[in-house]
């Protein structure tokens, strides 16, 4: 008798289950699972949006107040009518820079954000920058419950890596020890098909149905998110992409252990064991390691040198601006003033130095935060299940990366925000006194606003973004086809004792 052709195999298996309620029960839940984790997202990111909208439109309305307000101290007034404090005052340069100057830096969400909160729920996507906050801005957070953000959002990603094997695995201890466990493998073994061609047709049929109903099921959950499909088709693709390698990856997974044929309830507790390591045990592990061998700095103990040193800054103010003045030829002439400096002037002087005197403590959050980011990328590689979770982040535009670079682009404009205000109000120490009585409420210093900068942030092209997750994806392939490799190799006798 000559062994069926694979062909003939796989067209009766793909018949045999496409029929299987238990396949499409696994994939209207997954389903439903894409759409609930991508839902989830958006709307967290769609309030995130409108916090962008009013933190701008509060932007806007402090612009023009200040204007308005510049306009009204310009105004004639009678000697008896009274002036205007420096600090409310916006035709004050001082007044200005300390009291008026706030812009906010915006981080907009990508079009494909719905496929993966990443940090997103962590750090702030709006930060406020003033001239005289040390390092940039104060972080501005949306209030939530802290238990809940250290459980974590479900999203899509998180369907995707953690349910998505849980139905293939499902799927496959069912189906593939149907016979083993009804006594009828010796019957299948008594024909002229080996066990790799049999279980290789089985899988490849299960595959067949569940991979295009995954990937179908993915794009719908996205497109009910109201994630513009058009405009983000090359990222999407590459998302497909890791989707069916990673489903491919935990197939090879299945084959590896299906390929001794143990009945369903030996093959669901080992796929069980697998599933909870890679998934849970694994990452706790890494997590605990590197927070054992490399710690976080102490956030207290920053906090503390905050308050040391500004209290020495205090303590040491005048012979620090006695010898600030002193060492620019500019205002060298004028150091006797140094005692008599208005607050906000004091500021563009003493700012600087309190940033100085805690950079060390910022450099070293700042290098403990890059290379944990470099762990948790090569993390990826050692773990898929984390691996993939970066790569859908990185191509959401949620990725630790883009905050990254989000903080950097924001000191810099505050940096551009001193540059355009701090000579102006330094300049100042040159002038003479302000006479004690003016014609006006303001002091007219500064008879315009300034026409400051607009924050803006370099972002990452799609392909950027794609080059990025790129080795990952490479990688993923190359082990789901060693896992494939080695569950086809295993499946060399049949197991019918």
């Amino acid at each position: 008798m000559s062994a069926p052709a694979f062909r003939d195999l796989f067209v009766w298996e793909w018949r045999h289950v496409g029929r299987s309620p238990l396949l499409w029960s696994i994939v209207v839940i997954l389903l439903a699972s894409f759409c609930w984790g991508a839902l989830t997202t958006a709307f967290k990111h769609n309030e995130q949006s409108a916090a962008l909208e009013r933190a701008r439109a509060d932007d806007q309305a402090l612009i023009a107040s200040t204007a308005e307000r510049a306009v009204a101290y310009r105004a004639k007034i009678t000697e008896d009518a009274g002036q205007v404090a420096y600090w409310q005052d916006p035709t004050n340069v001082a007044g200005y820079s300390e009291y008026f100057v706030r812009r906010h830096a915006l981080k907009p969400h990508l079009p494909l954000s719905p496929l993966a909160t990443g940090v997103s729920d962590l750090a702030p996507s709006r930060l406020e920058i003033k001239l005289n906050t040390p390092f940039g801005f104060n972080d501005t957070y949306d209030f939530e419950n802290p238990r809940g953000l250290a459980l974590g959002r479900f999203d899509f990603a998180f369907a995707v890596v953690v349910l998505l094997p849980i139905g293939l695995l499902l799927l496959c201890a069912l189906l593939i020890t149907f016979e083993r466990d009804r006594g009828m493998l010796r019957l299948v073994a008594a024909q002229a098909v080996g066990p790799r061609r049999w279980i290789g047709a089985r899988m490849a049929a299960i595959l067949a149905w569940f991979v295009p109903a995954v990937l179908l099921a993915q794009v719908v959950a996205l497109a009910i998110a109201g994630v513009p499909l058009g405009q983000v088709a090359a990222p999407l693709a590459v998302s497909l992409v890791l989707t069916l390698l990673y489903i491919f990856f935990w197939s090879g997974i299945a084959l590896f252990v299906l390929a001794r044929q143990p009945s369903a309830g030996a093959a669901l507790g080992m796929f069980g064991a697998i599933w909870a390591l890679l998934i849970i045990g694994l990452p706790m592990a890494i997590s605990a390691l590197v927070a054992t061998v490399d710690p976080p700095p102490s956030a207290v103990e920053y906090v503390d040198a905050q308050r040391r040193v500004r209290d020495e800054i205090d303590a040491e103010r005048d012979a620090l601006l006695t010898q600030a003045l002193g060492a620019r030829p500019d205002l060298a002439a004028h150091v006797h003033r140094a005692t008599s400096l208005d607050y906000a002037t004091r500021l563009s002087f003493l700012v600087p130095e309190i940033e100085r005197r805690l950079s060390p403590q910022r450099v070293a959050m700042e290098d403990h935060r890059v290379r944990q980011e470099r762990i948790a990328f090569a993390t990826g590689f050692l773990l898929p299940t984390l691996g993939i979770e970066s790569a859908f982040a990185a191509l959401a535009g949620t990725d630790p990366e883009r905050q990254r670079r989000f903080e950097q682009a924001a000191r810099e404009y505050q940096q551009q925000l001193r540059a355009c205000v701090y000579p102006l109000v330094q300049a100042e120490i040159t002038k003479p006194p302000a006479p004690p009585v003016r014609e006006t409420r303001g002091r007219l210093n500064l008879p315009e606003p300034l026409d400051l900068p607009e924050f803006s942030m370099t972002e990452a092209s799609n392909a950027e973004r794609i080059r990025n997750v790129l080795p990952f994806a490479f990688w993923l392939a190359l082990l789901a086809t060693v896992t494939s490799i080695a569950g086809w190799r295993r499946a060399d006798r049949w197991q019918v004792t």
